[in-house]
């Protein structure tokens, strides 16, 4: 039995490396603006957090909640929500989120979801939510708001883990 009452590193100056614990955790709150867009391709929506890894090995869990407001296009109000690293790896998807039909003018959807990226190497990463029209169809939304509504709070959170 080893009891201890704190923990520090050798040498290293990057913290105590013990699998499968928390080594650091960063987080960014966006409030909500109204902002729209009509994008039937992915775009930025402002949402994004930089974090640097202390160690090549580890796992980034992100956390992300965004609420997006939907109106109905021709067909649909629903859109394809994701959040990526900056390279371009997909860590979160929805697609085809929102309402079928158009009976709703605008609908709050909740978009809020999770996703792990494995480091290589301790750069310095960069995740960011996107959204586009369901499919890239023209007819699945008419006006997306992304920053859903000017009280609310979006949030993104990446926690390093060790491996």
């Amino acid at each position: 039995t080893l009891k201890v009452d704190s923990l520090v590193e050798k040498t290293s100056g990057n913290g105590v490396h013990i699998a499968g614990h928390v080594i650091q955790m960063q987080t960014a709150t966006f409030a909500g603006n109204g902002n729209t867009t009509t994008s039937t391709s992915f775009m930025n929506t402002g949402v994004t957090l930089n974090i640097t890894p202390k160690f090549a090995t580890s796992k980034i869990l992100v956390i992300v909640h965004q609420v997006v407001g939907i109106s109905a296009g021709s067909s649909h109000a629903r859109v394809d929500f994701r959040c990526i690293e900056s390279g371009g790896t997909e860590i979160y998807r929805m697609d085809f989120h929102g309402a079928d039909g158009t009976a709703v003018a605008t609908i709050q959807k909740n978009m809020s979801g999770s996703g792990v990226f494995q480091c290589s190497n301790t750069n310095q990463l960069t995740f960011k939510t996107q959204l586009q029209k369901a499919g890239g169809s023209a007819s699945e939304a008419g006006s997306i708001y992304y920053f859903w509504y000017s009280e609310s709070k979006h949030t993104i959170t990446a926690l390093e883990i060790a491996q």
